[in-house]
């Protein structure tokens, strides 16, 4: 038994180092294992960027250019771009590398060749007539690849290739938009021209001239006479031009939409749709531009934002130039609509046109300030004589105050100095106002013109200043109001008014109870008792004097209204004035007329 467990001793000893043994192999494969994978794996990697395989040279070089060519190219640049990058990690570069290196680089020439003959044939493309470019560029963009190629293995072939683009692309659109405008620019409506003077010549007769012809045609020679021949009386009034500030995201005019209709678009219109085709334009163009050359410079670079610019501004502002001067209402409007245009291309994040945009507003500007100056000199050197109906080219002149005050609301100022609009309006409706040799006639000219102005205005979005001038016009509106009808007042009833205001400031320090000297009940009982007796005929008389300074206006009724609020307020502070006298002014108030009396015989002129 005892040698038994002896030998079996022996035999787990052996057991005990065969497993250690075996551990030991086992640790030893396990790590040439591990190296061999390692080895096979860079080599793998290795061959695959080095090997060229005979797919690769045929597609490159004689396959067709698709998505095949595309694939075999994104191959070859990971190919190129390996071998710079193995160089780089020794000193000495592997053989297999070495001779596979003029291979690759005769595969890169060939490719860069390629590549450009198919870009440069996709970009003359564009240039054939009637060629829808979005079209074009959708084709191109699956190709964008190739220009990235490009741009990494052949910069100068990349240069080469995006500068046809520019001139190419470039000069397809600017004649575009030159037959575009040429096209809409005969179906404009001429509003105002040179021949629309603000004012006119002294009549034959030295008279003058009624500023209801303030703003009427007023030819300068037999040619100029012959053309748009009429009444012109409303060349300045803003009737529907502002419309266009409402349709600022409109899509542009068609051409052959326009044509079968008679309306005719203004200038404004077409300035509009002009910048909104060339706003839709430069946005694709500059998407596209991100999504073929690769980044945000490029579009710098390969700017077909300046070509754009210079079609927009050789097709609009230089036909233009003349007639601007003579339209500054349209001038108004255009600021404002470049003003929106750019907030729309900020809101959408899309600096292509904010060199343009400034450019343009750097151009009009000073045109509105020459037409401006030159409207208003035309209007001072006239001798007139002055109406009370209200010129229409205050309505314009409002709204282009309004138009100018929400040009403004994005915080950025006009250029230069120029004339303070609104505040010419009120300076030329006072001046006006003191050229009528009868008393109270120049307050009824200022209350017609305030009203029709602020009329303007309040159907006007105006930006905060704008507000604040509409305010300065209705207080304006409000105190020529109250000094019309307290002169009418003061002379339909000059006993009651004046009994008033005496009476008032008399009974300042007496107290209640006790009579005012001089204004007792015994002297206020014959003024009660007259107007007792005329009351009727003064409400006819302020009636029938209001319908003859006004006539049948809503500036006429609004102050028909005062006139009468004034009337019953006067009255009223009459009875106050009695009251506080004790019983013998109460006895005076009670054989007067009663208030509801006469507010009911006032309503049937006030609807």
């Amino acid at each position: 038994m005892e040698g038994m467990l002896g030998r079996f001793q022996s035999d787990l000893g052996s057991i005990s180092t065969e497993i250690r043994s075996l551990q030991e192999q086992s640790s030893s494969m396990s790590v040439r294992l591990k190296n061999r994978r390692v080895v096979q794996e860079r080599l793998g990697d290795f061959i695959q960027h080095v090997g060229i395989p005979p797919p690769l040279i045929f597609g490159i070089v004689q396959g067709e250019i698709g998505e095949e060519f595309l694939r075999h190219l994104e191959a070859l640049a990971g190919k190129l771009e390996y071998a710079p990058a193995d160089q780089c990690a020794s000193s000495q570069p592997p053989l297999p590398l070495m001779d596979v290196a003029p291979e690759l680089e005769r595969l890169k020439v060939k490719a860069v060749a390629r590549c450009r003959d198919f870009l440069m044939d996709r970009i003359y493309d564009m240039r054939r007539p009637k060629t829808n470019l979005p079209v074009k560029q959708s084709v191109l963009l699956k190709y964008r690849y190739m220009a990235s190629f490009l741009k990494q293995h052949a910069p100068d072939i990349y240069a080469e290739v995006r500068g046809a683009y520019v001139d190419k692309v470039g000069q397809t659109m600017l004649d575009l938009f030159r037959a575009y405008w040429a096209a809409m620019e005969r179906l404009e409506e001429v509003v105002i021209t040179a021949a629309d003077a603000l004012g006119a010549p002294e009549a034959a007769s030295g008279a003058g001239l009624s500023l209801g012809a303030f703003f009427q045609r007023q030819p300068t020679h037999p040619a100029a006479s012959s053309g748009l021949s009429g009444h012109r009386a409303d060349v300045y009034a803003l009737r529907d031009r502002a419309g266009v500030l409402a349709q600022l995201g409109a899509p542009p005019l068609v051409l052959h939409r326009l044509l079968p209709l008679s309306a005719r678009p203004g200038l404004q219109v077409l300035f509009r749709s002009l910048h909104r085709l060339l706003m839709d334009t430069a946005a694709h163009e500059y998407l596209f531009c991100l999504d073929m050359w690769g980044q945000e410079a490029a579009y710098r670079r390969v700017q077909p934002g300046p070509h754009l610019q210079r079609s927009s501004a050789s097709a609009a502002p230089a036909p233009l130039a003349a007639r601007l001067l003579a339209d500054p209402l349209a001038i108004m409007l255009m600021i404002r609509i470049n003003r929106e245009n750019s907030l729309a291309m900020s809101r959408r994040r899309l600096p292509a046109l904010d060199g343009y945009f400034d450019r343009i507003n750097l151009a009009l500007w000073p045109r509105l300030k020459v037409g401006r100056g030159w409207r208003a000199a035309g209007g001072a050197q006239r001798r007139l004589e002055v109406s009370l109906r209200p010129p229409v080219g205050f309505w314009g002149a409002a709204l282009m105050a309004a138009c100018g005050w929400q040009h403004g609301r994005g915080g950025r100022s006009s250029p230069g100095p120029l004339p303070p609009t609104p505040h010419a309006v009120m300076n030329l409706l006072l001046h006006l106002s003191r050229q009528f040799p009868a008393r109270g006639r120049g307050t009824v000219f200022l209350i017609i013109n305030f009203s029709y102005v602020a009329g303007v205005l309040k159907n006007t979005t105006c930006a905060p200043a704008g507000l604040a001038l509409l305010k300065e016009f209705e207080d304006s509106l409000a105190r020529c109001t109250s000094l019309y009808t307290d002169d009418q007042l003061a002379r339909l009833a000059p006993q009651l008014v004046s009994f008033v205001k005496r009476g008032e400031a008399a009974a300042g320090g007496v107290p209640h109870g006790q009579e005012v000297p001089g204004f007792s009940p015994a002297e206020a009982a014959p003024v009660a008792a007259d107007f007792s007796h005329k009351w009727q005929h003064l409400v006819e008389a302020v009636n029938r004097r209001v319908v003859v300074d006004f006539g049948a206006t809503a500036a006429g009724r609004s102050v028909l209204q005062s006139a009468f609020t004034q009337l019953l307020l006067h009255y009223n502070r009459f009875l106050e004035l009695c009251k506080r006298q004790g019983a013998a002014g109460m006895g005076v108030v009670q054989g007067a007329v009663t208030l509801p009396s006469i507010m009911y015989y006032i309503k049937q002129y006030s609807r």
